[in-house]
């Protein structure tokens, strides 16, 4: 029961982090689809670390701009290399920012080490990883994402910190 809750809560702060509209989202449906698509991930992963030769370093990605032109979105990579057989990119030392158009930090996401299907749009985080939205911060162990589905999966070590998420009227 508590493994179900934790679930829940993760999936539900993930949802206030991270969703920017309203989606209607059918977990039932979905389970096998992402549980075989994080198993392939996860495979994926491991072979493209043996086949690790050279990353680029320093590798800085303009993702979006807002609609007056500032930067709204952008991805570090301390270490990358593109494995264009496969359509994955393997990155190490990553830092997702997502900007207001003051320039102030809004979203940061940091990975010690991922891959990222760029036909899927998913990917699996081996090791640690957070995110921090406001006043609050989602972190673990092995995570598996969509973004088509604006899902993520955290496998161990959750934790989730916030002091300005209320549920049904409770401040957490």
């Amino acid at each position: 029961m508590k493994k179900l809750l934790l679930t829940s809560l993760i999936a539900l702060a993930a949802c206030i982090l991270f969703a920017e509209e309203d989606v209607t989202f059918d977990l039932a449906a979905a389970t096998s689809r992402f549980a075989s698509d994080e198993a392939r991930l996860k495979v994926e992963y491991r072979k493209c670390v043996e086949k690790l030769d050279k990353p680029s370093e320093g590798i800085v990605v303009p993702v979006e701009s807002h609609p007056d032109g500032s930067l709204k979105v952008d991805v570090y990579a301390g270490r990358a290399q593109f494995f264009d057989k496969d359509s994955v990119v393997w990155c190490g030392d990553v830092v997702v920012r997502e900007y207001e158009p003051n320039g102030n930090v809004k979203v940061e996401l940091n990975a010690s080490a991922c891959i990222v299907d760029r036909n899927t749009k998913s990917g699996w985080i081996e090791g640690f990883a957070s995110g921090r939205y406001g006043k609050t911060k989602i972190s673990g162990c092995g995570i598996y994402f969509s973004f088509p589905d604006e899902f993520v999966k955290i496998s161990s070590k959750v934790a989730i910190e916030s002091s300005d998420i209320k549920f049904e009227g409770v401040e957490l």
